[in-house]
């Protein structure tokens, strides 16, 4: 750490060395505060907590103090681990769906109505869970984040959702210790409706949305890492000042020197998980029909699914892969550390990401794309991903419908066999990490002349 450094506390419930792609956007700004000048704080849960570990990512995170709080039990978890041990108990099977994950079924479907059980439970859990399903931390992380700030006398401290219950810590240590406060969204939380997927009620609903309020008022920056997300919140709290609201993309680390050479077989890949509703079912239709016209060869093509793609919505990924007859096309893998991964998508011809229902969220998988230098095939709507990889030149998104359009972008990528090259290198710089954190100093350092400027007149 520098002797007389501005001293600043990034609060993060992801953080490496967990493998989670939540703490990779506080870990590019931790690294890039240091190489700034800066002394940056972290304060992130232990160990024993994270779901999964990749150690390689903490050498990104050299120079770096970072700071542990535990994780309490939460009612919600506990009465959640006891209705699935029952089941258990009673049905014999080694293997249940756990009920403290989001769930669809939380919400009935116009078509089916609500027992007066299953409602009852939701707004038990609506509360159980309010306003996440990491609640467990705030008080030990507010506890522990005050200690580090008076310990280190600490002036800024960054919050970054989700989860949401973190801008609760930072609201919390705002008001007790009087701390500038920076709030960053990396994903909405009542504005744009993103609770869909949480127990809810009338009440729980007004009560987080009176919290997503207090957050609005009392930080003193909120940051967003999509533009369009960045308006919605500027229209809906119109009575807070606008230039509080700013816009600060995730970044993109710098390429590795030299050509990486690509795979002989032309491929295809994807790298993280296939959460509910993220489905390669299309770029499967769209294979199918190029291998059953005899446009493409079987052997000529190749898919890679790498981390948790077990399953498709439900669905074994095997059976899928039967249903269009490409057992020997596409290849499934269990997760890798990232950096075999990035590897992985450097060496592919294509790299596939899906975005349904996302218009004010971008995968953070995509600036891992851009970084790659791999061209895009994306499966989104409208919505920030389409803006991003259209913005950038880094390749085509489709809807899921269009797989006539999937079908003839690939064959004419097979064809071109393109990268993405110095054409587009000027809009990258845009997403830059040095760069990205040199506009949020930026705006620290007005924040702090404004203030300075107060407290003179």
């Amino acid at each position: 750490m520098k002797s007389g450094a501005p001293r600043i506390l990034l609060i993060s419930y992801h953080f490496p060395p967990s493998a989670a792609v939540g703490g990779q956007r506080m870990a590019n700004f931790a690294a890039s505060l240091v190489s700034l000048g800066w002394n940056p704080y972290v304060l992130t849960i232990q160990d024993k907590d994270i779901e999964q570990v990749d150690a390689e990512r903490l050498a990104d995170v050299r120079g770096v103090h970072i700071h542990k709080a535990a994780v309490l039990p939460t009612a919600a978890g506990i009465l959640s681990f006891l209705v699935v041990w029952l089941r258990k108990l009673r049905s014999g099977r080694s293997r249940q769906p756990s009920a403290s994950k989001p769930a669809a079924s939380w919400h009935p479907s116009a078509a089916t109505r609500e027992t007066l059980v299953r409602r009852m439970r939701r707004y038990l859990f609506s509360f159980l869970l309010l306003p996440d399903f990491e609640r467990g931390w705030i008080c030990p992380a507010i506890l522990a984040a005050i200690r580090v700030v008076r310990r280190h006398r600490i002036g800024w401290i960054v919050t970054s959702c989700p989860p949401y219950s973190v801008h609760l810590i930072g609201l919390a240590v705002k008001l007790l210790a009087g701390t500038r406060w920076v709030a960053d969204f990396r994903d909405p939380w009542m504005t744009t409706g993103s609770k869909r997927l949480y127990p809810t009620c009338a009440l729980s609903i007004r009560i987080e949305s009176w919290l997503e309020r207090k957050v609005m008022e009392k930080a003193d920056l909120v940051v967003f890492n999509v533009e369009r997300l960045r308006n919605a919140y500027r229209a809906r709290y119109v009575d807070v000042a606008a230039d509080k609201f700013v816009f600060i993309p995730n970044g993109i680390r710098a390429r590795a020197t030299g050509t990486i050479p690509k795979y002989d077989t032309f491929t295809l890949s994807y790298t993280g998980a296939l959460y509910v509703g993220r489905s390669p079912e299309p770029v499967f239709q769209a294979l199918s029909r190029l291998i059953q016209k005899g446009t493409v060869a079987p052997q000529g093509v190749r898919i890679k699914l790498v981390g948790q793609c077990r399953t498709i919505n439900g669905t074994p990924t095997s059976a899928v892969i039967r249903k269009y007859g490409l057992e020997s096309v596409v290849d499934v893998q269990d997760s890798v550390p990232r950096n075999e991964a990035l590897e992985i998508v450097r060496r592919s011809h294509l790299a596939l990401l899906f975005a349904p229902n996302l218009p004010f969220q971008i995968p953070a998988k995509v600036y891992d794309y851009l970084g790659a230098g791999t061209r895009i095939l994306a499966i989104a709507e409208d919505g920030g991903t389409a803006d991003l990889v259209r913005d950038t030149d880094a390749g085509r998104t489709f809807s899921a419908e269009d797989v006539e359009g999937i079908t003839a972008f690939i064959h004419d990528e097979m064809i071109s066999r393109r990268s993405m090259n110095g054409s587009h290198a000027a809009s990258l710089l845009r997403f830059d990490l040095r760069n990205i954190t040199e506009e949020l100093v930026g705006h620290l350092d007005r924040i702090a002349a404004a203030t300075e400027t107060g407290r003179a007149q």
